[in-house]
């Protein structure tokens, strides 16, 4: 009885935390629906400077609503989450606009890739060759964000800030010791010596090939966005090697003095004393700004439309089993390809790749599509900061491939992992365990509680290893190479933009609007639309998709960050409890190959 009452009270506890995010996140809708339909038309004026805030993680393609951020405490924010998409489409214009007469880069805190960075900088280079100015501000420089900045004509800092320019670097933490005192086991499986993701659970240290991997891959890197600040700097590369050695970017005085920045100045002087005497304006309420949001809602001057199309498919994420969501890649990009081809105007496809890999049968499915749109049209990928494992894989097919210089790319190998939780669980904390079976390896890999059979050992070796020859083989198929060749590049090693072109894993480095020209080129069209896929769900479809179809592991970390652990047991021990009776057995079966 005592047990029925804490198993209730748990179960209403979790109930009310669901109706209470329930609500906010109705709140925030009707408050995000009110302020738009309120919201006043924008008019750009003429010499309005354009305002970039970053100061969210930037994405592949612009979010209508960004649920991922909710906070209880602001419940009506669910502001639109600018993509890297709309953000180039706005700098494009802003270029042939005779009305914006500069860029403003305000940083506040947001996050991107290097890659994306690159295409970035390479649109605001362009849209300089217009004569037009960009200026930049931030307290503080995080080193990709200024290897963007640094194409500005000014940069500047607050008086208390930094500049982090001081090389690329990783460290690795290793749980083979920590894991070994809990009494715990990874049992891993892998093809790719290069493959190092699985490295930190049996080795307490990295391996000669890792070592190598990832001293080849920031070196390139590295060589990348050295030569790009100098060039826009005007400082030598040998002088900047010097600056990242001392850190002299690490504190304001030191940054001016070394050039990394052009003055020390509060941010409340950035609209009139700086960007108000390049304007020729004397007071700060007359410098026209308008933010990139409102730029994009704003009227432009209608073009007739062409009837023919290159479809641009996102794939964003880990690739993950059933359905993905706007952060992962799952089945349904299968269904999104499926919805271009099926639009008799278009003539060509592009597959926006930024992931880092995942479940390889979600992979493989989208490699088939894929192979299906190849045979219809001319396909091109473009790569954004990952296009490594599973995000090759769906890819490696395509006519042309474009990445960037500081593009993760390759990564080509397979590897399985199983914990083994017998100390832990047996000895140390006394539980035991006993089973039925009808077959002789009924318990396969269904468990954490003992060891893998030397047999089980093997079979999943096989399977590996037949996982990783199929993709060497559609490698080698798509870049018309040998499997040898293939595998001579794979073995799960990563691979910079600037390498993956040297070896023959992509065809040219340049960004999105380079791979749809491409395609366009390819397909034969002079005049054509681009159709972003897939298209933005409306409020309800996110909301149902929020509380309905969220992956468990997703639905866990937000309501970890946002009510803690107590909130996250809660909801473990309800989302248990509601789907349990007496009698169930539970049986867990991990999802053990993945491409990553």
């Amino acid at each position: 009885m005592k047990s029925f009452f804490k198993y209730l009270l748990a179960s209403v506890i979790g109930m009310l935390a669901v109706c209470l995010v329930m609500f906010f996140v109705v709140l925030g809708s009707i408050g995000s629906l009110f302020s738009k339909s309120s919201a006043p038309v924008v008019m750009v004026k003429d010499n309005t400077v354009l305002q970039i805030d970053l100061d969210k993680a930037v994405k592949e393609k612009t979010q209508s609503s960004d649920f991922s951020s909710f906070n209880p405490l602001n419940p009506t924010d669910f502001s639109k989450a600018l993509g890297l998409n709309d953000m180039i489409k706005a700098i494009e214009k802003a270029k042939e606009d005779s009305r914006i007469k500069g860029i403003y880069l305000n940083y506040d805190g947001g996050s991107f890739g290097m890659a994306s960075a690159q295409e970035l900088r390479k649109a605001l280079e362009a849209f300089k060759e217009s004569g037009k100015f960009v200026y930049a501000y931030a307290d503080m420089y995080p080193q990709t964000v200024y290897h963007l900045v640094s194409v500005s004509d000014s940069i500047f800092l607050q008086p208390q800030g930094m500049v982090s320019f001081q090389g690329l670097s990783a460290q690795i933490m290793f749980y083979t010791k920590f894991l070994e005192k809990i009494g715990v086991e990874m049992q891993v499986i892998r093809h790719g010596q290069f493959k190092s993701a699985v490295e930190p659970f049996f080795r307490t240290d990295m391996s000669a090939a890792n070592r190598l991997q990832y001293q080849v891959l920031f070196g390139s890197m590295w060589n990348t966005i050295r030569a790009d600040v100098a060039k826009s700097r005007g400082i030598p590369e040998e002088r900047l090697d010097e600056i990242a050695d001392s850190l002299l970017g690490f504190t304001a005085a030191n940054s001016l003095r070394a050039g990394l920045v052009d003055g020390l100045v509060p941010r409340s002087h950035m609209k009139g004393k700086i960007i108000g005497a390049r304007m020729g304006v004397a007071d700060s309420v007359d410098v026209n700004m308008v933010s990139l949001p409102d730029y994009l809602a704003s009227s432009f001057p209608e073009k007739k439309k062409a009837k023919d199309k290159v479809a641009v498919v996102y794939a964003q994420g880990e690739i993950v089993g059933g359905k993905g969501s706007a952060s992962s890649i799952g089945t349904d990009l299968a269904d999104q390809i499926q919805k271009a081809l099926k639009d008799k105007n278009v003539k060509a496809l592009v597959l926006r790749v930024n992931s880092p890999g995942g479940s390889v049968l979600t992979a493989d499915i989208i490699y088939q599509e894929m192979m299906k749109a190849k045979a219809k049209m001319p396909v091109v990928a473009s790569y954004g900061d990952y296009a490594a494992s599973g995000g090759y894989y769906i890819s490696c097919m395509a006519d042309r491939i474009f990445a960037q210089p500081n593009t993760l790319t390759g990564s080509i190998g397979v590897f399985g992992t199983i914990p083994n939780a017998e100390k832990l669980l047996t000895r140390k904390l006394g539980f035991t365990f006993d089973h039925v079976q009808t077959n002789e390896n009924s318990t396969a890999f269904t468990g954490v509680s003992r060891p893998m059979t030397a047999y089980e050992e093997a079979v999943m070796q096989q399977s590996i290893e037949e996982i990783y020859a199929g993709f060497v083989g559609k490698v080698a198929q798509g870049r018309k190479m040998t499997p040898s060749g293939v595998d001579s590049i794979g073995q799960g090693r990563v691979w910079s933009g600037t390498s993956a072109l040297q070896i023959g894993l992509v065809d040219e480095l340049g960004g999105l609007d380079d791979a749809v020209e491409c395609a366009a080129e390819l397909a034969g069209l002079t005049r054509y639309e681009k159709e972003e896929f897939p298209k933005d769900k409306d409020f309800t479809a996110q909301l149902l998709e929020l509380f309905n179809e969220m992956k468990v592991e997703q639905a866990q970390e937000t309501i970890a960050r946002q009510f803690g652990t107590a909130g996250l047991e809660t909801y473990q021990f309800l989302s248990g409890f509601l789907q349990q009776d007496g009698a169930q057995i539970w049986m867990r079966m991990p999802e053990v190959f993945v491409v990553e």
